[in-house]
């Protein structure tokens, strides 16, 4: 299987795949293009809008109402945290405390505390501490992660 890419500066990303036949592998790969265009409906005073998942560093429970915190905004979106971490698992978010779903791929790096808790920096370079009840997941999905890539 070639794999071709193509930067462009303007116009709308797509991904184009040629197959003969439908293999897990090609099943695979459709399956990932059509993942990355999940969003989840955010409204602010401003109004409401679509996010795509990849854009929010992290969802937060406040006062008994969920945000989606974006690189520049806070959005209010209508999922418990538990539904998003069971709806959004597949995308990298996970627990990270009792009131914090983090997306995983937003970590720039760790860096471990004492008591067992973990600072996270985002790549927008907030600090978030994951608690230590929330680390160990942490440390498996890590290690999963590795071996899969290994």
């Amino acid at each position: 299987m070639k794999l071709r890419l193509e930067q462009i500066s303007n116009g709308e990303e797509e991904v184009i795949v040629r197959y003969r036949q439908m293999t897990p592998t090609v099943q695979a790969i459709s399956d990932l293009v059509a993942q990355g265009s999940e969003k989840i409906l955010g409204r602010n005073e401003q109004g409401e809008r679509y996010l795509f998942l990849d854009d929010i560093l992290y969802f937060e429970s406040i006062d008994s109402k969920t945000f989606a915190y974006t690189q520049k905004d806070v959005w209010q979106v209508a999922c418990s945290l538990k539904d998003l971490v069971t709806s959004y698992a597949f995308k990298g978010f996970f627990r990270c405390a009792k009131a914090m779903v983090l997306n995983l791929y937003r970590i720039e790096y760790f860096k471990s505390q004492s008591f067992g808790r973990i600072e996270a920096t985002l790549d927008n370079g907030e600090i978030v501490v994951i608690s230590r009840k929330y680390a160990g997941h942490l440390r498996q999905l890590l290690e999963e992660g590795v071996q899969d890539e290994g």
